[in-house]
Formats: structure tokens, C-alpha cells, sequence
């Protein structure tokens, strides 16, 4: 697979689309990726086996096509709790009245409100809060009655409220497992199909992710994916530390964040969830409505723009589409629009002072490696050079210079499929997966210059920062060297 020709106008932060109804056919894909997208999720709140495993054929096939590694990232549900059947279908909740959720599924009295999550009744205690229709209207609970099947509320702030919507219990223990048996199906599901990312939902605590990881070798897949913790309930921001060194990367999944914690925090709570991340060297995704207007307009609010560029000056390695590419009318438009915002805002991002990654000793690259990738991104810059050209096998490398934040783009070869796509969510990163070039770095620079230059990317004196291995004397050591082309 060779290099994709577009390589002059990549942008380093990653972009992900959700995929739907909108997006699902092949011509679709084929222009959403030579828009852009690294990465695609699936999410398996929605969709059957059959449906998602065809999108993840023409995936496969567009990505071939282009010769372009594309990452596919499966979302998996967890514990959403939702409301039953209401009597009509919808409720107005009045402030101030008092209103019950007992067991079961549905219920034919207005004031009995029941959920998908039974244990509801057995959680919740006096003054906990209750949230429906996405935080728009409260309850608090006033009364449990567990044995009777009962917990009664009182209506802090008053709505309308519909079936099926969701209900969310900030602050409160659930007793559910984080990965319920659709998700168990769900995953099986996934490892067949090779899926290179799992997203774990409203993650608690980080013995959920362990519990995720243990199952998944438990199904003993060829390849195991990596596992993006998605930050979306208090609790989990309570045990940050913990979760993001138990993940692979992570999300801000700011939509049932902003349910879960007041809304006003979720601008501060993105920054600190990111600026963690960056220093533990995990790849981050920012989702949630970034480009949300466009799914009916064709262009963006000057908010939404805002907003997307100041998650790229954050430190975000990702930016996320849901509705917009799923759903909406623009979904290549949306993915243009992003891609030049990003273009925009990585002009101001800073390049990381050895200081801001000083943590995470386990995910660092061998202590020679780590010299090296840090001198060469410091080279890049001194000497202006136009790309950092770097062979991996496992992708470590390739992440090591990614986390120094540098102005030069990086090319990272592997002759291994999975750690192609892998790299797709690595900030600054273009994935090439080529099985001629591992060799040495002379094959490198007779793959990259001519391509180069017929890309225009590169012409005579431009620098190219090699990061690579070489024998001598017998042993494989690490090296950096700079190339003018001729």
C-alpha cells in the first residue's frame, strides 16, 4: 500500500465519523475518507450484526481502494437506561408534583413512570437526583420503598418528557455491570470482524475497563483491539487517574457529561480530561455536537467553530461527528468543514516541553528510542524540514513523536495492517502500510523522495527527518538522520 496522494493537505488531528443512514453507501464513504476521516464508528445502539458488517466490508474496500489505512472503532451500548412506555407516549411534568417510578415496563397511570434499568428502585436513595430528556427536567427522590416497588420523586424543574428517552442517575452507584449482554454479543461480534477500537461506555471506575480487557481475551481474538474509555459520568472523572491508566485512549463524551455534571463544568472538565491524557501519552477524542447545526444547515454556527478549534488547541489528538455524519443532510460537508477548522487551530498548537509528558513510564518507548524521537522532532523544527519519515512495528515509535505535539508531519511505515489502522487516531500521524520498506533507511528514502516529489510535497532541499534502526557490528541500534533532497 503506498502513501495516499493527498499527503500535502493532511491535517494532524484526527477525524471521526459516525456512520448511518446518511453515510452508509460506498460512494459516501469512498468521498468522506478523501475528505478526511481516519477513523469510523459504529454504534451499536444501533443497527444489526448484518447491517454493520456490511459497512464494515465497503470500509475495508474504499480503504483498499484509496490506499489509505481507515480505523473502525465499535461503540458498545452499555448500561443506557431509558423510560418505558408512557400512557399517549408523552408526560408533562409540572414542578413541584410528585411522581413515582416503580417496577416493570410500562405503565397505564400518568404518575408511574417505569425504565429499562429495574435496579433503579434498589439504587437510589433519599436526595439523589433523577434526570430525564437529556437533563431537562429534574426529579429528586423524596421517598424509597423498595420492597413495595416504588421510589417517590418530587419535580425540581419541570417538562415534557416522552417514552424511550433516557434517564440519568448522576452521583449514583449502579449496580449493573459496565458491559451488559448485548455488549458481551456485541463484542464477540466485533473481534470477528477485527474491529480495531472498543469504546466502553459511562465507565465508572477502572476496574471497568479491566473487566472489558479480561473478556476480550477470553474470546482469544487474532488481534485485540484498543480500548477507548469513554468519559461520560462523575464518577468516572473522580477515578480519571486510574481509568486512563487502564485504557488505551479515551473520549470526552460530553453529552451524557454534561447530563451527569453541571453543564457549566463540562469546558473545564474537557480541558482537564485532555490535558491528563496528554501527559499520560493516551490518544483523546472530543465528541458530542460539534458540528451539530449541520445536520440541517450547510454551514456551522461561529460557536460550533469555536468550539472544534479550541478542542484541537486543548491538546485533543481527535475530533469526533455523531448526528452530523449518521443522520444528517451535509455528512461530507461536515467533514470538510472540520478538516479545515483543524487546519486552522493546529497553527497555534505548542510543541510539548519534555516536562508536560513526564509521566507514564509504561507507555513509553525504550529509553534510546525516547532520545532519538525527542531529538528528532527538535531537528525537524531547527532545521524546518518538511516531514519526519519514521519505521515501527508495533507503533510505539510513531506515538512517542506524535506526543511531542511537533510542527512537522510525520509518515510512519509497518508492514502490519492492525497497526495501521491503529495509528489512525495518533495526532500528526500518517499511517502507510508497506511491507518493502522495513529494511533500512535507504529504502525509505528511495520510497518516499520520488513519491515525494511527484506529490509536491517535497523538492530539492527539503529536509527529511529519518527515524529508524540500522545494524553495525553485529547488533540493531536506533538512529535519526537528516536527508536534503538532492
Amino acid at each position: 500500500m503506498t502513501p495516499p496522494l493527498a499527503l500535502q493537505k493532511i491535517v494532524k488531528t484526527r477525524i471521526i465519523a459516525t456512520l448511518g443512514p446518511a453515510s452508509e453507501s460506498i460512494e459516501v464513504l469512498r468521498q468522506l475518507v478523501a475528505e478526511g476521516v481516519d477513523i469510523f464508528r459504529l454504534n451499536f445502539a444501533h443497527g444489526s450484526h448484518a447491517w454493520l458488517g456490511e459497512l464494515v466490508r465497503k470500509i475495508r474496500l474504499v480503504s483498499t481502494e484509496l490506499a489509505r489505512p481507515v480505523g473502525i472503532l465499535g461503540d458498545l451500548s452499555g448500561p443506557k437506561i431509558r423510560l418505558g412506555e408512557l400512557p399517549g407516549g408523552e408526560l408533562q411534568c409540572t414542578e413541584g408534583a410528585t411522581i413515582r417510578f416503580v417496577r416493570g415496563n410500562s405503565s397505564d397511570n400518568p404518575s408511574q413512570l417505569t425504565c429499562t434499568y429495574e435496579p433503579l428502585i434498589d439504587d437510589v436513595r433519599p436526595g439523589d437526583r433523577i434526570l430525564l430528556a437529556d437533563g431537562t427536567v429534574s426529579l429528586q427522590v423524596i421517598e424509597c420503598s423498595p420492597a413495595s416497588d416504588w421510589v417517590e420523586c418530587k419535580v425540581c424543574e419541570g417538562g415534557l418528557i416522552r417514552s424511550r428517552q433516557g434517564v440519568n442517575l448522576p452521583g449514583v452507584a449502579l449496580s449493573t455491570p459496565s458491559v451488559t449482554e448485548k455488549d458481551r454479543r456485541d463484542l464477540e461480534w466485533a473481534l470477528q470482524q477485527n474491529l480495531d477500537f472498543i469504546g466502553l461506555s459511562f465507565v465508572r471506575r477502572a476496574a471497568d475497563i479491566k473487566q472489558l480487557q479480561a473478556l476480550i481475551a477470553s474470546f482469544h481474538p487474532r488481534t485485540t483491539p484498543l480500548i477507548v474509555a469513554k468519559i461520560e459520568k462523575t464518577e468516572a472523572i473522580e477515578d480519571l487517574d486510574n481509568i486512563l491508566d487502564a485504557a488505551d485512549a479515551a473520549m470526552v463524551a460530553r453529552g451524557d457529561l454534561g447530563v451527569e455534571a453541571e453543564i457549566s463544568r463540562v469546558p473545564v472538565l474537557q480541558k482537564l480530561i485532555i490535558r491528563r491524557c496528554n501527559r499520560l501519552r493516551i490518544p483523546v477524542i472530543t465528541a458530542t455536537q460539534m458540528l451539530d447545526s449541520m445536520q440541517t444547515n450547510d454551514l456551522p454556527t461561529r460557536a460550533e467553530v469555536t468550539d472544534v478549534a479550541n478542542a484541537v488547541l486543548d491538546g485533543t489528538d481527535a475530533v469526533m461527528l455523531s448526528g452530523e455524519t449518521a443522520i444528517g443532510r451535509h455528512p461530507v460537508q461536515c467533514v470538510r468543514m472540520m478538516d479545515r477548522i483543524a487546519r486552522e487551530a493546529e497553527v497555534l498548537v505548542q510543541a510539548a516541553a519534555p516536562s508536560q509528558i513526564a509521566d507514564a513510564e509504561s507507555r513509553r518507548a525504550r529509553p534510546i528510542t525516547e532520545a532519538v524521537t525527542r531529538g528528532a522532532v527538535a531537528a525537524a523544527e531547527y532545521l524546518k524540514a518538511d516531514l519526519i519519515v519514521v519505521a515501527t512495528v508495533t507503533g510505539r515509535t510513531a506515538l512517542a513523536l506524535s506526543r511531542m505535539r511537533g510542527r512537522v508531519p510525520i509518515l510512519a511505515f509497518t508492514d502490519k495492517e492492525d497497526v495501521a489502522r491503529r495509528m489512525c487516531l495518533y495526532w500528526g500521524v500518517t499511517p502507510v502500510l508497506n511491507r518493502a520498506v522495513q529494511q533500512s533507511a535507504d529504502a525509505l528514502l528511495q520510497f518516499v523522495v520520488p513519491w515525494g516529489k511527484r506529490s509536491g510535497l517535497l523538492q530539492q532541499g527539503s529536509r527529511i527527518i529519518i527515524v529508524g534502526h540500522t545494524a553495525w557490528l553485529g547488533e540493531t541500534h536506533d538512529l535519526m538522520m537528516v536527508h536534503e533532497v538532492p
